[in-house]
């Protein structure tokens, strides 16, 4: 069985790509905004956007790939990484909007990228190398 991937390869890179440049927008607005003041909900979407929008694609391809006969594991690994990166973007997020932040959300953000890494390491490796033909009766 060949696992071919094609454009959802694409959409596990572009998530990941946005999710980055989010981070370097983030990076860039806390550098301009050193204090650290309450900002309000519709501020905080804006600012933070890149990483949410990148984290949920991720956390969608990874359903996705949850069908794909072969790409089921790495379907689950990209999509428990989004989901990670989610939960510490939204905590992160309430913080912010109280004008506080602690180290735990941040980290939790980039925890999830790295399980999503993971994923994207172990999906190369399919792409490269697939799987030898599954038996009847099981699915990966």
């Amino acid at each position: 069985m060949t696992v071919n991937l094609g454009f959802r390869r694409m959409v596990v890179y572009g998530g990941a790509v946005l999710f980055l440049l989010g981070e370097a927008y983030d990076t860039y607005w806390h550098r301009q905004h050193v204090s650290f003041r309450p900002e309000p909900p519709s501020s905080l979407w804006r600012i933070h956007a890149g990483i949410w929008l990148g984290a949920l694609i991720l956390v969608v391809i990874g359903a996705v790939l949850l069908t794909r006969p072969g790409a089921r594991i790495t379907g689950a690994i990209v999509g428990a990484g989004g989901l990670t990166s989610l939960a510490g973007f939204l905590g992160d997020m309430a913080l912010h909007a109280r004008g506080e932040s602690i180290d735990f959300w941040h980290d939790l953000v980039w925890y999830g990228f790295g399980v999503v890494v993971i994923g994207v390491v172990r999906m190369e490796a399919l792409n490269r190398h697939p799987p030898a033909r599954v038996p009847a009766g099981r699915t990966e």
